[in-house]
């Protein structure tokens, strides 16, 4: 961290979704609430009560955690939930030097509203692709009126955080001023994440992430098809979700049960990959996928899909392999070239590592944001 510039000690993070979960904004609100809090700033996490099991307050991490109740009606909880958050905040308005939306929701919109109401800066980030496809900056519903209104409410934050190139590049076609832009990526915990030093006695291939349509999974087997048996390699799916047990069946149908296997949901993912050797990632949409960096981070080549974020975070032949999504002979050629090249694998994964310390690293993260959280953009 910089020790250069007064930190603000009061730090509220809000996220439009269930917390804690596996979720890729979830996540990094977790870690950098723990982080900061770790740092001596006094932090707060504020979310929806979505799970009834939940209790409305607790304290993860050593940091408090508050969830906004609401009647879970359609149409009108929304409406309510809205109400409420921006209630909290204006009673608030002096509590907070800096408030930190992750996922550009509904929230984040009542964020921006309130922002000239409040002494606290107002940060937003764009947690994914998924906003510009079916979320409120999709091209085809922003024209709408009401998703108008909230992107111009969203647009009242001091700065919209952008983790990649496309998300910047598709702010700015939808209206987003340069000024309140800021590019700042997904953060990754090195200690947590680091090579082994010991090279695995088979060739492990690992995906970790949610069985879902998105992430390509059916692509992913289909490429495992053409080279299972290479080099006595395994491929490992850690995660779980709506396309499992179709995926098995692919797996049973296509033969691929000895090579194969399905870990479910894994409580320690640093282990998993530690014991590894090539990472893939063969998603069709990402924004600056949690997953690819923390197995750069671990020391592994990765063979992703050329699609927003990856090729942010991957140097093509340098430090990992870029493929077209939906493309399963160019996943299984990047997985051949790296099982049949130890020592090429070898080097990216160790090139991958050194490019995540020195941009992805939480400090160098948390440094981005203070600045953030220390300006506020003129109105």
């Amino acid at each position: 961290m910089n020790s250069e510039n007064p930190m603000p000690h009061r730090i509220l993070f809000v996220v439009d979704g269930r917390y804690p979960s596996t979720g890729g904004a979830e996540m990094q609100v977790r870690l950098l609430s723990r982080a900061f809090h770790a740092a001596g700033n006094r932090v707060e996490v504020l979310v929806p009560h979505l799970e009834p099991e939940r209790s409305l307050r607790e304290v993860i991490d050593g940091v408090p955690v508050e969830r906004i109740g609401y009647p879970k009606i359609k149409v009108f909880g929304a409406a309510f939930l809205c109400l409420r958050f921006a209630m909290l905040l204006l009673a608030r308005r002096r509590r907070y030097d800096a408030i930190h939306v992750h996922m550009a929701k509904n929230l984040a919109a009542i964020a921006g509203l309130v922002r000239p109401l409040l002494s606290a800066t107002v940060t937003t980030k764009i947690s994914g692709a998924w906003e510009f496809q079916g979320g409120i900056l999709d091209p085809a519903r922003r024209k709408r009126p009401f998703y108008r209104l909230l992107n111009r409410w969203v647009r009242g934050a001091d700065h919209i955080q952008c983790v990649s190139e496309y998300t910047r590049d598709m702010l700015r076609l939808a209206g987003y001023p340069d000024n309140r832009l800021a590019m700042i990526p997904n953060a990754v915990d090195m200690s947590r994440f680091r090579p082994s030093g010991v090279a695995p006695d088979s060739v492990k291939v690992v995906f970790v992430g949610r069985h879902v349509p998105v992430k390509g999974l059916d692509v992913l087997l289909a490429a495992w098809k053409e080279i299972a048996g290479l080099g006595g390699a395994r491929l490992f799916l850690a995660g779980d979700g709506p396309e499992r047990a179709r995926l098995v069946e692919l797996c049973r149908s296509w033969g691929l049960e000895s090579s194969v296997t399905f870990l479910g949901n894994v409580a320690d993912v640093p282990g998993l990959l530690t014991s590894s050797s090539i990472y893939v990632q063969p998603s069709y949409q990402e924004g600056l996928s949690n997953a690819v960096l923390e197995a750069m981070a671990s020391g592994l080549p990765v063979v992703a899909t050329r699609i927003s974020g990856n090729e942010d975070l991957i140097a093509d032949g340098e430090s990992g392999v870029l493929v077209p999504s939906g493309n399963s002979a160019a996943i299984a050629a990047a997985l051949r070239m790296l099982i049949e090249q130890p020592l090429t694998a070898q080097r990216m994964g160790r090139r991958g590592r050194e490019i995540i310390e020195s941009r992805f690293s939480l400090p160098a993260v948390m440094d981005k944001l203070m600045d953030a959280y220390r300006t506020a953009v003129p109105r």
